[in-house]
């Protein structure tokens, strides 16, 4: 994947490691690996605020920004994304899970 703007090397590489898990979502709801963007959680970071890259999940765009019928996309109903997957925090612990192994 590519990422814009500066990236320090240990930053890059780790955020390939997340993408290329596939989107956390599709994974949990078992509709097989999709392209994954990467999404910097939101929990516990003011509106103007972006969380360290070390707290990414990787999200395709259907969860991510763009729902498809019968999904949820973070960005358009945070809450009901929530609620039906799991909150951001227990998306990103099992990401990290997923990473150590």
């Amino acid at each position: 994947m590519e990422w814009s703007g500066e990236l320090k090397k240990k930053d890059k590489e780790y955020l390939d490691r997340v993408a290329e898990l596939g989107c956390i979502v599709c994974r949990n709801e078992r509709l097989g690996k999709s392209p994954a963007l990467i999404h910097h959680i939101r929990t516990g970071y003011g509106v103007s605020q972006r969380a360290p890259h070390s707290e990414a999940i990787p999200l395709c765009p259907i969860h991510h920004q763009y729902p498809a019928v019968g999904e949820l996309a973070y960005h358009a109903s945070p809450k009901q994304f929530e609620d039906r997957y799991g909150t951001e925090l227990e998306l990103l612990e099992q990401v990290r899970g997923l990473l150590l192994k």
